[in-house]
């Protein structure tokens, strides 16, 4: 079982190194090949799950998520669809006597991007089932940290391809960005592996010691932990991205806020962030922080006016939403300054989600996301070792760094970075797995069982 174990694991860090390597996952060809091998890995590991289920909160929004994208490709009734999506009636009937009409039409405005994003997400399930039920089988004894170590050490060789592209020149000057097309969804994919090389070394030091073993190797394996998470966060300042720069800092923040006792981290905690901000960024990323005239390529006010045209968007598709993937579409009706330029992504995760899944939708994400959090921070306060705790304060700090890039960006439309997302959920909701027996607490957020071995 060990075997089957450690084979599912690099065959799913395989894979994901696949998908880095080809545009991070935003080549479609490299993707589909990514998407066929995860339902091959799930066939076998999945077939017959080990793992408890999941809570029935949960796992209703993770089945209604992915059923509701399918729904808005049937096609229905004209008059249905000018009655639950006036917006989307609008364009229909615009269209009448231009396109030939059958009658009806799908709620999704672009149905080949929407089958091809429910594809994405069918696969980021895929990873977070799977991480879970590898986690579970790998917890027997110790926190499954052998599951979060690839994400870490992937994101280190990525960090060492960044750096060379910035000091070589290969970068052509705008900052590192790995095999990224993109130096800020670089920088996602480190910020989120960020904390785990870091909290791992603080995991290996709080370990209890015997007296007939040699501290050398916990404290060797501690300072190549630590060497990997300065390197990465050394990547994540030579990709010169402000945004990911400041997320990195914020999750080792709430990595630090969950570690230390409160009178502790509330003195050290920002003081070290203020440290790092003042004197770890190099002088292209100051110049960077310096840079927001209106005539830069950096002008904030270029996202800003995005999302103020995107805003009218939201009461038109909130029943039904745009469909998810078409905000492209959609946004052409709404698109004021700049109208000969196309906008696929709204810079803002969370308002184009709103305009693109509706209410519906949204709400199911916003549960599985809080459900998630949930159960990485309860692991991180109450799991019976610190090693345990450990893990659950990465996991959190991990997720936290990048729903807050995902504020100024789209890293949760970048195949690869969903991908990391999805694994480092699945570990966040295993993390308990190797804890003892421990009280569960009184009013529940949601329904997300904390099981533990005893």
């Amino acid at each position: 079982m060990a075997g089957l174990i450690a084979a599912a694991l690099a065959f799913l860090s395989s894979v994901f190194v696949w998908t880095l390597f080809h545009q991070a996952g935003m080549d479609l060809a490299g993707w589909e090949v990514a998407t066929l091998a995860l339902a091959l890995l799930s066939a076998v590991l999945l077939r017959r799950p080990q793992t408890p289920p999941l809570g029935r909160t949960v796992m209703a929004a993770l089945v209604a998520l992915p059923v509701w994208v399918l729904f808005t490709l049937v096609p229905l009734p004209e008059g249905l669809i000018r009655f639950i999506a006036p917006a989307r009636g609008a364009v229909e009937g615009a269209l009448d006597g231009v396109l030939p009409g059958g009658g009806g039409a799908a709620i999704s405005l672009e149905p080949a991007a929407t089958f091809a994003a429910w594809m994405h997400l069918a696969a980021c399930i895929l990873v977070f089932l799977l991480v879970r039920e590898i986690a579970w089988r790998a917890s027997d004894r110790d926190p499954p940290w052998i599951v979060a170590l690839p994400l870490a050490i992937i994101s280190g060789l990525e960090a060492i391809l960044g750096l060379v592209q910035f000091y070589t020149g290969a970068a052509g000057g705008t900052g590192a960005h790995g095999t990224f097309a993109n130096r800020d969804h670089f920088a996602g994919l480190l910020e989120m592996a960020l904390p785990f090389g870091a909290m791992y070394g603080l995991a290996v030091l709080r370990r209890g010691r015997t007296r007939f073993r040699s501290p050398l190797g916990p404290a060797l394996v501690a300072s190549g932990a630590f060497a990997a998470a300065a390197l990465i966060l050394v990547g994540a300042v030579h990709s010169l991205s402000r945004m990911g720069f400041f997320c990195a800092l914020a999750g080792l923040g709430v990595a630090g806020a969950l570690s230390l006792p409160r009178k502790r981290w509330l003195m050290a905690v920002p003081v070290a962030a203020a440290l790092l901000f003042i004197y770890l960024p190099n002088d292209e990323l100051i110049a960077r922080f310096a840079d927001f005239s209106p005539n830069s390529k950096a002008d904030p006010l270029d996202r800003v006016n995005v999302w103020r045209e995107t805003l009218p968007m939201v009461p038109d598709y909130a029943v039904t939403g745009a469909g998810l993937g078409a905000y492209e579409s959609a946004f052409m009706r709404y698109k004021r300054l700049t109208a000969s330029v196309t906008d696929s992504y709204v810079h803002n995760d969370y308002l184009q989600y709103l305009v693109e899944l509706g209410l519906p939708g949204f709400v199911c994400g916003l549960v599985l996301v809080i459900a998630v959090m949930r159960a990485a921070i309860s692991a991180a306060v109450r799991h019976a070792s610190p090693s345990g705790r450990a893990l659950g304060a990465a996991c959190v700090a991990s997720m936290t760094a990048l729903l807050l890039h995902s504020i100024v960006d789209f890293n949760s439309y970048i195949p690869s970075n969903a991908f990391s997302f999805a694994w480092v959920a699945g570990l966040a909701v295993s993390v308990m797995f190797s804890s003892k027996p421990v009280s569960q607490p009184r009013g529940a957020i949601l329904d997300v069982k904390v099981i533990s071995r005893s």
